[in-house]
């Protein structure tokens, strides 16, 4: 893609979505983030193939968080790249305590919460989510007069969370779990008391809710991601979602778009723009 592309906007691409592993390509036709990288080196590079763009042509690789579904593949891709990380100060210490060999001391970029970078096309936001490690963020992106928002792995749905997702015209939001799934299920009672906890992870009811209200708000494009293997569904998920809107008398394809992360494979684009 080069500057002279017609339609001007942003691009949502989740490569991967779950508890298996998260990365999500973030793009105008000059700029292209990536956010996590939480497959190995190959998928990733695989993934990107598929929706045609190089790996040498990212611009950035931001960082939600340091658990092993959002770095794992983050070593070896940027030892291999050569591609400038963004991540709050926590984070920062979580990935190079889990680095085998060491990048360059310059690929690495401190962000701060509530503070804008320039990436690129990009306006960059952190926000803080609560998650359980320490440095947890979701990304706001605006570039022109379009905004777009990634935001998982949050324990509860904030007053800045919300804030921050406000007026977004598409938003990636975590669905994680259903709760009588979580609870009914084989996990030890610790793991589901940590996922359904303040700092575990976001329940699709409660993704619904926000949904709604994001919607009623002016929000019109939703990708559910990050959905748990073992507890949920996509079409449970979606179900849940779809009746919080639907009780809104809100019609799917009039008043809102809405769809599903794919685990393993690149789900298809969402674009943010005039066409």
């Amino acid at each position: 893609m080069t500057s002279d592309k017609i339609n001007q906007g942003i691009t949502i691409t989740p490569l991967f979505s779950g508890s298996s592993g998260n990365a999500i390509l973030v793009s105008t036709a000059n700029t292209y983030v990536l956010v996590d990288a939480g497959m190995n080196c190959k998928k990733i590079v695989e993934a990107l193939n598929m929706v045609r763009i190089n790996p040498f042509d990212l611009t950035a690789i931001l960082i939600t968080h340091d658990h092993s579904d959002h770095i794992s593949g983050l070593d070896v891709f940027t030892r291999k790249f050569s591609i400038p990380i963004y991540a709050t100060r926590p984070t920062w210490k979580g990935i190079h305590s889990a680095e085998k060999k060491p990048h360059l001391p310059s690929l690495d970029n401190e962000i701060v919460p509530e503070e804008t970078v320039t990436i690129g096309d990009f306006e960059v936001t952190a926000f803080d989510t609560p998650h359980d490690t320490s440095g947890s963020c979701g990304y706001c992106f605006s570039s022109g007069s379009k905004r777009a928002a990634i935001a998982t792995d949050i324990g509860y749905m904030t007053p800045l969370i919300f804030e921050h997702l406000s007026g977004c015209d598409g938003i990636l939001l975590e669905a994680n779990y259903d709760k009588d799934m979580l609870w009914n299920g084989e996990y030890p009672y610790y793991l589901k008391k940590r996922i359904d906890g303040e700092y575990g992870h976001l329940c699709n009811d409660d993704c619904a809710r926000t949904v709604a209200q994001l919607c009623r708000k002016g929000t019109r494009h939703f990708i559910l991601g990050h959905l748990s293997k073992e507890n949920n569904l996509p079409q449970v998920a979606e179900r849940a979602v779809l009746r919080a809107l639907e009780a809104e008398d809100l019609v799917r394809d009039r008043d809102f778009t809405l769809r599903i992360a794919n685990r393993y494979t690149p789900t298809e684009p969402l674009f943010l723009g005039d066409i």
